[in-house]
């Protein structure tokens, strides 16, 4: 079954809730409502997600295999952890639902297990990661085992880039994220939910209320409850509503990645993937329904929302996928190029809650785990949408001081090691005799005189300062927000 999106002549003016943003958190969400019967439900969003990050994502189902050594530290981010957790569980019922409406009868389940793979080309932050990958398995009691890497099947990467060391985690996979958005509309137009291809121009209401939505081309909509589910585009949405709202500040994580066929040798059949590093998820191949195979990320904190990339992160990685996955995928054929952006906020943990409008509520900031979560999160908003208890901690709302999980020494140290993990695995020159120790001093000198300029105590995750720290509007931002909050933000959350 196609799912077709609802043409203008059949577009409704009024809806009991209207959901801004058609990814996976806006489907998932009217999945949950229509089920509840929770009134007529309309979702908006342009038809081909062109900027989005669910069309673009990898959809690894990897809450564990996405460890680093900052997810259990404190108490904050163990919460945020969990949330993945908990979110692991619902996707097997998930699929068995909506697998009667997968594209072609493909399985949308591609990958039923991850390895995780520690090679020679990166630096100490790869291992740090692989560890706390192992003690949060360890910790919470999931299966896991080493492995050969030269079992791995698919896996083939250059001699001076080879895996010194490999782990298989048997319960984390990956489903094809393009097939399960087909699948997720084709469900919701069969019980009965619009789905209208329009961006919203602007938010309509009052100094106490939201009461609609004017699309694009002038059309209105009016609702009872609005949900801004419109991932890095969601605080510009809100904004043409409650100018001066005051929000954890959300940036575009712009990232970019490939989907390419097979031209020889055996297939990848499980993710296989290294440990966060460098800014980024680490680089990563996920089997897709159709047999061809998703090669993935780039990340870059970007200035503007846009559905282009940059040609270096096009070299980049093109490149390491032939060097650390498979020397035979520079023969491969590049089927389709996927970019899209992230929901990035300042703190690093989701904005999830009502907002000071009555009927106005907010579902994003999820970055890298928006995909995996949104089940649990679909279920949670639906709930407080019908005045019912939610499932998650309170201490994603969005109006919430930023929540510090970290010291500036911290901070500066974290940003070394990702910028390390960056030099090495791209084979960054430097003189001969510099050692990596000086090479380290320079990116600890650059993050503390951004502190020193800034006056701040809040510390930033390694991606934000080097944002910050890299972009001049950027900086401005943050340093802007961060001022204002002083000296509110010292010891703001749980150390």
């Amino acid at each position: 079954m196609s799912a077709t999106i609802e043409k203008p002549d059949v577009r409704p003016a009024q809806a009991d809730v209207l959901i801004v943003g058609n990814g996976a958190l806006g489907l998932f969400l009217a999945r949950e409502l229509s089920a509840a019967g929770a009134g007529s439900v309309v979702v908006v969003g342009p038809a081909d997600r062109s900027s989005g990050g669910s069309q673009a994502a990898g959809a690894m189902m990897g809450c564990f295999a996405e460890a680093t050594s900052e997810s259990l530290r404190t108490q904050p981010a163990r919460t945020r952890f969990e949330l993945g957790v908990a979110a692991h569980e619902r996707w097997p019922a998930v699929l068995a639902a909506l697998q009667e409406h997968a594209p072609g009868g493909r399985p949308l389940l591609t990958a039923p297990e991850t390895h995780v793979v520690l090679n020679s080309i990166g630096a100490e932050l790869d291992n740090v990661n692989l560890a706390a990958i192992i003690n949060a398995l360890t910790e919470y009691g999931k299966p896991w085992q080493e492995c050969d890497p030269h079992d791995i099947p698919g896996f083939n990467p250059r001699t001076d880039t080879r895996a010194l060391r490999a782990i298989l985690l048997p319960e984390e996979g990956a489903v094809d994220a393009r097939a399960v958005l087909t699948a997720l509309q084709a469900d919701l137009l069969a019980s009965g939910v619009t789905l209208l291809d329009a961006s919203v121009r602007t938010l309509l209401g009052d100094s106490d209320s939201v009461t609609g939505a004017e699309l694009d081309d002038g059309h209105v909509i009016e609702a009872g409850k609005v949900v801004v589910a419109a991932g890095a585009l969601s605080e510009s949405v809100l904004k043409t509503l409650i100018p001066d709202l005051d929000l954890v500040p959300t940036f575009a994580g712009l990232g970019f990645a490939m989907i390419a066929r097979r031209t020889g040798g055996e297939p990848f059949r499980s993710v296989v993937r290294t440990p966060n590093r460098g800014f980024a998820c680490g680089l990563h191949v996920v089997p897709q329904a159709d047999g061809t195979e998703y090669y993935g990320a780039t990340n870059r904190l970007v200035d503007e929302v846009g559905s282009t990339t940059w040609m270096a992160d096009v070299r980049f990685l093109a490149q390491y996928s032939m060097q650390q996955l498979d020397e035979r995928a520079a023969s491969h054929e590049v089927v389709r190029w996927l970019a899209g952006n992230r929901p990035v906020t300042l703190d690093g943990f989701p904005l999830i809650g009502w907002l000071p409008r009555a009927g106005l509520y907010l579902m994003s900031g999820t970055y890298r785990d928006g995909f995996h979560c949104a089940p649990l999160l679909a279920a949670h908003v639906a709930n407080e949408l019908q005045g019912k208890p939610g499932l998650i901690d309170p201490i994603f709302q969005p109006t919430r001081r930023p929540v510090a999980t970290r010291t500036v020494e911290g901070s500066i140290q974290e940003y070394v090691e990702h910028n390390l993990a960056g030099w090495f695995e791209t084979g960054a020159q430097a003189a001969p005799q510099l050692t990596t120790r000086q090479i380290a001093d320079y990116y600890r000198n650059m993050a503390t005189q951004f502190y020193e300029r800034v006056g701040t105590d809040y510390a930033l995750g390694p991606d934000i300062l080097w944002y910050a720290q890299g972009s001049l509007v950027g900086g401005r931002r943050v340093a802007r927000y961060l001022r204002r909050l002083q000296p509110a933000a010292a010891g703001t959350g749980a150390l």
